[in-house]
């Protein structure tokens, strides 16, 4: 492990120290916003106007911009919710109408004269989306903007009860701009990645796409891992090309209508529920931690307990003490509780086993085809089966499972 830390760091020092920091700039907006802006400047066609996600920018933001203008693309970094003086959340991004970031396209292009490409990663991606389609709104004359690039796309307005599939926000169905997008497939939106594409091409929209492995976003943690730094060497001279690609086709100047908002809610349940999704168990084929294969065809005759989880989502650790407690209290009844990892190396769940006490068998669902059978898009998810093979109850949400009304609830499905 130390040799990997190494290996990050130097990386991680030689892209800081190749490349010169940002300028920072400030745009006046027309409603007397001061936007502020981290400007990569670069001799070139291209200028990146990069969104910030739903937490801010980090570290890995920063090296992949400061990577761009070797490309020949500017990058403008800007964060509108900072900006605006408002909370950073999933939120916050999901009521701003678009209306900001069509004033910085058309900023960003007076100043630069260059075309303009969007991006965001995360709920940014519906803000590049939002305001592309409001700077159509307006009909200009000159195409300058070319399209938008997404770095796994977060899009659904909330997440549905367990086995449910999501809803989208409308703006998915209401864009027709070009479109490329990196989607990393340890991600939980990759189970549900052909649903968006269908969505996103409903309106004849050229949408291209590139498969980030083993990792679940290029910028999801503080520290950049080994295999987002190896992913992220990729994207500058492809992105190059894609902008050029993008800029071929012509885009629309008429905006597609858009639906009613939906309205804000959630589906995330913070008790057990009925299970009201229409999959079935599927035949489990897969994997523990030493190597073994666990196969199991028949969910019958036992009351099973099938949690879906993984290392890098804070409630999934935090249920594992009340997952462990239910196991023990469980002792001698015809029970089975089974763990499965979501997406990840055998090495990082091994790790963090040494780290955090587990008492039940750990399975690797190592290209995430498993969770996708069973429809999981959140973490963790769990699914109580009973005697008969039947999903009678579901959660998507970190409980307390050692609970006197949960046990009395699992028990109740022994007889």
């Amino acid at each position: 492990m130390q040799k990997v830390f190494r290996i990050i760091f130097a990386l991680s020092l030689a892209m800081a120290v190749s490349q010169p920091p940002a300028e920072e700039i400030t745009v006046n907006l027309a409603d007397d916003t001061e936007m502020m802006v981290d400007r990569y400047p670069a001799d070139g066609d291209y200028l990146l106007l990069w969104l910030a996600p739903e937490y801010g920018f980090r570290d890995a933001h920063r090296k992949l911009a400061q990577a761009l203008p070797q490309q020949g693309i500017e990058v403008w970094q800007t964060d509108i919710a900072e900006s605006l003086f408002l909370p950073h959340g999933a939120s916050t991004l999901k009521q701003l109408d678009g209306q900001h970031v069509a004033e910085l396209i058309e900023r960003a292009h007076a100043d630069s004269g260059k075309k303009i490409a969007l991006a965001g990663d995360s709920y940014a991606a519906i803000n590049a989306l939002r305001g592309a389609r409001r700077w159509q709104q307006k009909k200009h004359a000159d195409p300058y903007l070319v399209g938008a690039v997404l770095f796994t796309p977060y899009s659904y307005a909330y997440l549905p009860p367990l086995g449910l599939a999501p809803e989208y926000l409308p703006i998915v169905e209401a864009t027709n701009i070009p479109l490329m997008i990196y989607q990393a497939k340890n991600s939980a939106t990759f189970i549900q990645f052909d649903a968006l594409l269908e969505k996103l091409r409903k309106n004849e929209s050229p949408v291209y796409t590139s498969l980030l492995a083993d990792v679940m976003s290029l910028f999801y943690e503080e520290e950049p891992t080994a295999a987002m730094i190896e992913n992220a060497k990729q994207i500058p001279s492809s992105l190059r090309q894609m902008l050029v690609l993008l800029a071929r086709h012509e885009m629309p100047r008429l905006a597609v209508t858009l639906t009613e908002v939906t309205a804000e809610r959630s589906g995330i349940d913070i008790y057990l529920q009925d299970f009201e999704g229409r999959i079935k168990p599927t035949a489990l084929a897969l994997t523990d931690i030493d190597g073994q294969s666990v196969v199991k065809k028949d969910f019958s005759g036992k009351v099973t307990l099938i949690n879906f989880w993984a290392t890098w989502c804070p409630p999934c650790i935090e249920e594992i003490p009340s997952l462990n407690r239910l196991q023990q209290k469980m002792a001698g009844q015809p029970f089975e509780l089974i763990s499965i990892n979501y997406a990840q190396d055998r090495d990082t769940v091994v790790e963090f086993l040494e780290r955090v006490k587990v008492d039940f068998p750990v399975l690797l669902d190592r290209d995430g085809a498993y969770a996708k059978q069973w429809n999981v898009i959140s973490y963790p998810s769990t699914f109580v089966i009973d005697t008969r093979g039947n999903i009678r109850y579901g959660v998507n949400a970190a409980i307390e499972w050692d609970a006197p009304e949960l046990i009395d609830k699992i028990e109740s499905l022994l007889n």
